[in-house]
């Protein structure tokens, strides 16, 4: 009896902090409403208030980016909610989520995007605090190792949501600001053309193979479906869309075949298209490799809507022809008045006539501050083409401590392995105000111990799409 006491009381030291914690988090007013993470109570409150049989489609950003659901619901004549958000949530959240909202007749699509990280048990308890703010009882259809997950966060989130109070929320600009979703879950923002520099993402290409397929993730996805079977509900797998320019070096019609056939040997549902049908032009996306445009979602919804009338049999035909994708940008961005710095750095030309900075000059290896250029300047010309990306090593063999990306700058990529090399770099100053205007390394490896990233105050570099996604990196908003 004794211990048993002793357990009861060594367990209450424990869990009665963790439940003040918790209840005090709650009790300071919301503060992540306007991030892109700020819609997932919307979406939860219509996936589990429709009583009537409907669509679910879940997965990540992909399907945030990729659906017209009003166009689905006119042809299939069921309710539709999208359930799709963010990939720094991970795919596990979103299906255990859904669980609560799943009943007879519902048709469940699966569409994850096809990454390692989408395709695996990741769980991010930060970013899921975030997601929660406006709905914290969320929190309950959460598993036990991840409500501890959750649990262990709470501090940090704590101080994040006081700071926030004090300095004002997080009110992002631009697309991935939670304004811009409709009442299906949508997104709902004009985006008429690709973004990219170079019209697609090489920092995150697309592997199409078993490398990407993590054991535990599949067992879990089964036992999912087997769960919305039970409910009485129909599960189909359907291939997210893929940018065609981003699938990794060595990708062929044999392999994504191979590919194919294992993911519907180890998936237990329906699949009701091909990964061919989802590899898409480039002209379709916006900015990243699974975020589709204007026209890439009308192809995307209109190709879905066919599988599903498909599918189920329904006697209905896509009258609508398939949109073509927009012609890509070509022409170089012009550069007037004085470019200063650009003597620091080597450059390689892109094939649209800007600029990425391959490396440091000689004289750029000298310099213990280095401000990134806003172009090349061009002999003969009153103008200079601009410097879009920082290239891998840029920054490598040389003795730079700081490094400056002005707001003026019209970088929009740093690629994987930008900072490799760079071991005197201490600090890095962007004074970009936007903080999806551009994209981040996957980490800033290569880098001083104790390198720290200044960003404006007041910006969203800390729970930005791209930016929130970085690990053991800090950001510090302390810029004018």
């Amino acid at each position: 009896m004794n211990i048993a006491i002793k357990v009861i009381a060594a367990l209450l030291v424990i869990i009665l902090p963790l439940g003040l914690l918790l209840g005090y988090a709650f009790s300071i007013p919301p503060q992540y409403s306007n991030t892109f993470v700020g819609r997932l109570d919307e979406k939860f409150e219509r996936l589990t208030t429709i009583e009537e049989p409907k669509i679910v489609v879940v997965g990540g950003s992909s399907v945030a980016f990729g659906l017209d659901s009003a166009t689905i619901e006119e042809y299939m004549e069921m309710p539709v909610v999208n359930f799709g958000l963010y990939a720094a949530l991970g795919t596990k959240l979103m299906l255990d989520l859904s669980k609560p909202g799943i009943n007879e007749g519902d048709i469940v699509v699966l569409a994850p995007e096809l990454d390692a990280q989408t395709m695996s048990m990741y769980f991010s308890s930060e970013n899921t605090l975030r997601a929660t703010d406006d709905d914290p009882s969320m929190l309950r259809y959460l598993p036990a190792e991840n409500l501890f997950s959750v649990l262990g966060s709470l501090w940090k989130h704590v101080g994040e949501k006081l700071e926030y109070q004090r300095d004002g929320a997080p009110d992002p600009s631009g697309v991935y600001n939670a304004k811009n979703f409709n009442e299906y879950g949508d997104l709902d923002y004009d985006r008429p053309e690709n973004v990219m520099p170079l019209y697609y993402d090489p920092n995150k290409m697309i592997e199409l193979n078993e490398s990407i397929l993590d054991d535990e993730f599949i067992d879990y996805l089964n036992d999912y479906i087997k769960y919305c079977e039970r409910r009485g509900a129909t599960v189909y797998f359907s291939y997210c869309p893929m940018n065609y320019m981003a699938l990794a070096e060595g990708t062929t019609d044999e392999s994504i075949a191979e590919f194919e056939s294992l993911m519907r040997e180890r998936i237990n549902c329906r699949f009701i298209s091909y990964a061919d049908d989802y590899i898409m032009a480039p002209g379709y996306f916006y900015d990243t490799n699974f975020h589709l445009n204007n026209v890439g979602v009308r192809y995307r919804t209109l190709k879905l809507t066919e599988d599903l009338l498909l599918a189920t049999d329904t006697p209905k035909l896509i009258t609508e022809q398939f949109p073509t994708p927009p012609e890509l940008e070509e022409g170089m961005i012009k550069v007037y008045g004085e470019i200063a710095g650009d003597e620091y750095f080597t450059y390689v030309k892109l094939e649209n006539g800007n600029y990425m900075i391959s490396g440091l000059s000689e004289l750029g290896k000298t310099q213990k501050t280095l401000t990134v250029p806003l172009g090349v300047p061009i002999q003969g010309m009153d103008y200079g083409a601009a410097v879009t990306i920082i290239g891998e090593g840029a920054f490598s063999g040389g003795v730079a401590e700081k490094i400056i990306i002005p707001a003026e700058s019209y970088v929009a990529q740093m690629n994987n392995g930008a900072f490799s090399g760079a071991s005197s770099v201490k600090e890095l100053y962007i004074y970009k105000a936007e903080a999806e205007t551009i994209n981040p390394p996957i980490d800033f490896s290569g880098t001083a111990d104790g390198f720290v990233i200044h960003a404006p105050d007041g910006s969203d570099y800390l729970t930005g799409y791209f930016w929130s996604q970085l690990k053991n990196v800090t950001i510090i908003l302390d810029l004018e």
